[in-house]
């Protein structure tokens, strides 16, 4: 089958590590805040273990788990500095890698980023960002 998803190994990284990462880039570049917001995000949700992510240059690359062979769907959230697609005026945006190459793209405000993200994640994964009771992303 001929696809234009994800054609590389997924080397899934742990959310701690990535949020460090964006922590430490928004310390520098603020505008790699809504990064920072939505790695946040998904360490505080019940569906954490359900999700898969690495980065590739600066972008964020999401997946669902179990992770499966190349090629792969995934979601791309691009980096403020150092994309290959950018968003314009300081905007987050986020796509949908598919393998029919009808690729979603949205373009909104870096303050919509995490809403954003988890839209996607439930259209194009089916999986709902709960947040954990203690609002920590650990079990009660």
């Amino acid at each position: 089958m001929k696809s234009l998803a994800w054609r590389h190994q997924f080397k899934s990284q742990p959310w701690s590590e990535l949020r460090e990462r964006y922590e430490d880039l928004a310390s520098g570049e603020p505008a790699f805040g809504y990064m920072v917001e939505i790695v946040k995000s998904v360490e505080a949700s019940l569906s954490r273990e359900l999700l898969a992510a690495m980065t590739s240059m600066h972008d964020l690359l999401v997946t669902d788990r179990p992770i499966a062979d190349p090629p792969l769907e995934v979601l791309r959230v691009s980096a403020p500095v150092g994309s290959l697609n950018p968003a314009d005026n300081g905007d987050v945006v986020i796509e949908h890698l598919s393998h029919s190459g009808r690729n979603d793209r949205v373009e909104r405000s870096a303050a919509e980023a995490v809403p954003l993200f988890w839209r996607f994640v439930v259209e194009k994964f089916g999986i709902e960002g709960q947040q954990a009771e203690n609002g920590s992303g650990d079990e009660p």
